[in-house]
């Protein structure tokens, strides 16, 4: 990037929303309303492909930070893990208790789990969605609880009724990409994004391989890539991480970004209007495409804050296609069908490799 200092700090204010690949609505909706209980707050399309569903699901306020979207695929094939296709996501909770409840839970849906785990400062346990995205539950580990301790309560917990409030995920606390080198990744996007290296560590999980924290200061890991010289090149398809958008506070924030990319001769989309937010896509080194999406207007744009994902949605621009669209969409779903409850693949022990 030539050297070119920025002055970008604290423009990028963490996570806005991770978009996966999924091969059915259906499944997918049960899955992330009734067992992991968030709340669709978006029907719409793909504005790039507009035959084929965009769902969003985020906490109950529908707040930035919390919003994990899927793209509807189904016909393409299954992805893998690796350079280019992020490795996992993370959720945070409010209670470390909750942790053993949400073991018990997930089991009682029959969705197998890993945990829970203590390493470093926090406490995880991980499973895999219906189409095998891994997805980490976590608390930071304060009051310094040890294994025998979670142990106990696993042996104690007994599967929960229902979600109760302390479970309730509550925003994403970080995304895992896979970088090749660790120094490149930094520098790029401390010059790109005015992102800092809060650690780089050993992963407890797989010899050779660094977990490498990067954020701002209020929150200092929202990205944590996992870095090893010979991390394989993976493929994005359906239970794949397709990109990761960070977000800023206003267009204000995302043309400074911009003009930073142009000045630096990195290819961008340039600015894309989205209707719910703006967005700008570009790729980091290792080609994990990322995005910059502006808080506003919001999902509440064109609903209801009670009516939020209850209905097909369109941008405004799309409107006079609706027919179209709503036919294409009844013809994805007589191909498509499928039955619930989903058989889950097994979550990867240990979970944070690049091997599985």
């Amino acid at each position: 990037m030539n050297g070119q200092q920025t002055d970008l700090d604290g423009l990028v204010l963490g996570l806005h929303h991770i978009t996966l690949v999924t091969s059915n609505e259906e499944v997918n909706r049960r899955f992330y309303t009734e067992v992991l209980g968030l709340r669709r707050v978006k029907l719409t399309v793909n504005q790039d492909d507009i035959f084929h569903r965009h769902l969003f699901y985020a906490n109950e306020k529908a707040e930035t930070g919390s919003a994990i979207t899927f793209f509807e695929w189904p016909d393409v094939p299954r992805g893998s893990v690796g350079l280019t296709s992020p490795h996992h996501l993370s959720y945070a909770i409010r209670n470390l208790d909750a942790l053993p409840k949400w073991r018990s839970w997930l089991l009682s849906h029959g969705v197998s789990t890993v945990g829970p785990i203590v390493r470093d400062d926090r406490i995880s346990i991980y499973l895999r969605d219906p189409d095998g995205v891994i997805v980490e539950i976590t608390k930071p580990n304060v009051e310094k609880l040890t294994r025998d301790y979670l142990n106990e309560m696993n042996r104690e917990s007994a599967s929960p009724a229902e979600l109760s409030a302390d479970m309730r995920l509550t925003s994403f606390d970080h995304a895992s990409p896979v970088t090749l080198n660790p120094e490149v990744t930094i520098r790029f996007l401390s010059k790109a994004l005015g992102l800092k290296n809060s650690f780089k560590r050993a992963n407890p999980d797989e010899k050779g391989v660094q977990i490498v924290g990067l954020g701002n200061d209020e929150r200092p890991d929202f990205l944590r890539y996992l870095a090893s010289p010979k991390a394989p090149l993976g493929e994005v398809g359906r239970g794949s991480v397709h990109h990761i958008a960070m977000a800023v506070a206003d267009e204000g924030a995302q043309q400074a970004v911009l003009r930073v990319l142009n000045a630096s001769g990195i290819n961008n989309s340039g600015i894309i209007d989205r209707f719910w937010f703006k967005s700008l896509y570009f790729q980091d080194p290792d080609g994990n495409l990322l995005e910059i999406a502006t808080k506003g207007p919001g999902y509440a744009a064109d609903e209801a804050p009670e009516k939020l994902g209850s209905h097909l949605v369109l941008a405004p621009w799309l409107e006079t296609r609706r027919n179209e669209i709503e036919g294409a969409l009844s013809e994805v779903n007589a191909r498509n069908a499928q039955s619930w409850s989903p058989t889950y693949s097994g979550t990867p022990s240990p979970p944070e490799t690049l091997l599985n």
